[in-house]
């Protein structure tokens, strides 16, 4: 007589453990927790990021300097096309001069008023009027050159740059005039970033041309 079997415990090695968490338990033996491999894994994750961030920090620093600089020279390059503009359209003599005003730096456009073209005697006494003025709009880049080395003059490859506390040179002046044909004063203006980089900003006088210079701390010349 054949009967089925009993209900409860079968033949051989039983039924598998109840086990409330599944995918954790295989032939009744916990696994390692999750708990403990995520943290191993955050670690992990923690330690690469600051190793990356590490090696790319100085990357992205001297990328920031770079712009800056550059940032700084387009702006003493767009006051002057525009002074030279205003010469042109207005047919008259123009200086451009960086001056302080009030709290904040700018380049302010003179008109001659005397026809001796724009000087600082006749600025000073109030002949040579302002008409115009470009608020300078940063505050990590100003004319200067720096200290600490020796600055080649990129005018004069064996030569370095004297008068470091005149970063504005126009034939003795800090003032760029423009003739109402759009002839300019030749000379240049140094800006330094406080650390490391200069620009210099280069007018050519009867074409009034531009051209940008940089130069990083410790290199032998100036690079376009």
């Amino acid at each position: 007589m054949i009967t089925s079997p009993a209900r409860g415990r079968a033949s051989g090695l039983g039924p598998f453990p109840v086990c409330g968490h599944r995918h954790r338990c295989a032939g009744g033996v916990p696994k390692r927790t999750e708990r403990g491999i995520s943290v191993v894994g955050l670690l992990l994750t923690f330690a690469v990021a600051a190793a990356v961030l590490g090696a790319v920090a100085p990357a992205v620093f001297q990328l920031e300097q770079s712009v800056s600089i550059r940032s700084a020279a387009g702006e003493v390059g767009s006051a002057m096309l525009r002074a030279r503009s205003v010469a042109i359209t207005r047919g008259r003599y123009v200086g451009l001069k960086f001056r302080q005003s009030g709290d904040r730096y700018e380049w302010t456009i003179y008109a001659d008023g005397n026809r001796n073209g724009v000087r600082t005697a006749d600025i000073a006494r109030g002949v040579d009027r302002p008409i115009a003025g470009f608020a300078w709009s940063r505050n990590d880049v100003m004319p200067g050159i720096l200290r600490g080395v020796p600055v080649p003059d990129p005018g004069d490859p064996l030569a370095v740059l004297d008068r470091l506390d005149d970063p504005i040179r126009f034939n003795g002046s800090d003032i760029c005039s423009f003739s109402p044909i759009g002839e300019s004063t030749p000379g240049s203006v140094y800006l330094w970033d406080g650390r490391d980089r200069m620009a210099v900003v280069r007018v050519y006088g009867r074409s009034a041309k531009l051209r940008t210079l940089y130069h990083r701390r410790g290199e032998r010349s100036w690079t376009p």
